[in-house]
């Protein structure tokens, strides 16, 4: 062997032994009781926002120097004074203001699709970072998912990293992968149909809005998602789900539904359990909820804005970060026998409709609306006109006896009235067809023709 060749050797067993290394305090983190992760997240979160202070340029100015050299090791309560970091913020320190770690050190560089805002926000992780989400997800993975699952990935692979990050999870619990991306011309939702039937896929991971739309595809073919397909568990990522459509997704494929939550900027955030319940990841992140009118922390158990706090991050470490979405924490001790405290997703600040003086979550309409779909496809639309909800439906369900239960439910629920109007399958199909994110939006009507009604 020669010297070369002995260096270059050397060189991957210490990657190898980091990676190791890695894992096993990953694993140790995850097995603490909740005594002592609050232990070890206080001097995580000491250390990690000094770090951010340290060498992140955006945080040498964000935070007052006076601040700063205030908080103290063994008491938590200063965080609360620190100021907030926000979407706006990254957009605008885009590429690298938040950078905390030699550039020589990043081994992801990550965007959102930036189909929400028109701006794009970056993301970067060192190979710790990356290895440690890595482990995480992995962990919570297993609880579910076997060597003998194959696992179709769904999901976007370019730029956002959520495909790559699930893909090397999916690795280290010896699943097999059928990376089928995120609708590219060279795998159109025929294709994806195909090969989900093809290579016996018995679990697929998209958003909740693709996983309907390959059904319907499915259907289009002559197949019957839950005869003719494996699939006996769903993932979903990327957008919310209401109760009605996880029950939706669950009937239609005759699978299990999960949950997983994350952002381009924080990865992961919360996985799933056996018990089907959706835990923090307090092992990363440090999360607190805020009331949005306030800014002030409220109790578990109370609906605000979720706010994180990095706990181990080396590249982009972030401080208060205001994520935008309602959420509400819950620290009731789960069946699963985690530590880790329950996230309940309210759905996004941002997705609601005003009407009759009511913010109104898209989320709760599109429960009260697809829980009384009765007919695949179960394609809907909505949006607000002066004093009455205008719900679209597709002539398939566009009954006397639906609309009138979705009358009955939104006036149960929001004290509304609703006015219906058809919507085109084709057109509506089309929408989900060509986009690589399908979520809710998607069922927003454009306002204009909500008011042409």
């Amino acid at each position: 062997m020669t010297i070369q060749n002995e260096v270059i050797t050397h060189d991957l067993n210490d990657v190898m032994k980091e990676r190791i290394k890695i894992a096993t305090d990953v694993e140790h983190i995850l097995s603490l009781d909740r005594a002592e992760l609050i232990s070890w997240q206080r001097n995580a979160l000491f250390n990690n926002v000094s770090h951010a202070c340290d060498n992140s340029p955006f945080y040498k100015q964000h935070i007052p120097t006076d601040l700063l050299h205030s908080f103290k090791k063994d008491d938590s309560d200063w965080l609360q004074e620190m100021q907030f970091t926000t979407r706006d913020d990254i957009m605008n320190q885009y590429p690298f203001g938040f950078l905390a770690a030699p550039t020589e050190e990043v081994i992801r560089f990550n965007e959102s699709s930036g189909t929400s805002t028109g701006k794009s926000l970056s993301a970067y992780f060192t190979s710790k970072d990356w290895l440690i989400n890595n482990n995480t997800v992995a962990h919570f993975l297993s609880a579910v998912l076997t060597p003998e699952d194959c696992v179709a990935v769904a999901v976007p692979y370019e730029l956002a990293g959520v495909g790559q990050d699930i893909d090397r999870s999916l690795e280290l619990i010896n699943c097999t992968i059928v990376a089928l991306g995120a609708l590219t011309q060279f795998c159109p939702p025929e294709r994806m149909v195909k090969i989900m039937r093809n290579a016996n896929v018995t679990t697929l991971i998209c958003s909740g809005t693709r996983a309907l739309y390959l059904a319907e595809v499915a259907r289009k073919q002559g197949l019957d998602p839950k005869v003719d397909f494996n699939i006996d568990k769903i993932l979903f990522a990327g957008e919310g789900a209401s109760p009605a459509k996880r029950k939706k997704l669950s009937d239609i494929w005759g699978a299990k539904v999960y949950a997983m939550y994350g952002m381009t900027e924080t990865n992961t955030l919360a996985m799933f359990c056996t018990e089907n319940q959706l835990h923090l990841v307090e092992n990363r992140t440090l999360f607190e909820v805020i009331d949005p009118k306030t800014n002030q922390p409220v109790a578990d158990g109370y609906k605000g804005e979720l706010t994180v706090t990095s706990l181990c991050s080396e590249a982009m470490p972030l401080i208060r970060y205001r994520t935008g979405d309602n959420c509400i924490i819950d620290d009731k001790p789960c069946g699963c026998g985690s530590s880790f405290r329950i996230l309940r997703h309210q759905g996004r600040s941002t997705d609601t409709i005003s009407i009759m003086g009511q913010s109104i979550s898209q989320l709760q309409l599109e429960d009260a609306i697809m829980s009384q779909l009765e007919h695949a496809p179960y394609y809907f639309s909505f949006n607000a006109l002066e004093n009455k909800l205008l719900v679209g439906l597709t002539t398939n369900n566009l009954t006397p006896n639906i609309t009138q239960a979705i009358k009955d439910e939104v006036y149960k629920r929001f004290k509304l009235a609703v006015d219906f109007s058809e919507i085109e399958e084709a057109i509506f199909s089309e929408g989900l067809r060509n986009a690589v994110k399908p979520t809710m939006q998607h069922y927003l009507m454009n306002q204009k023709d909500a008011h042409s009604e």
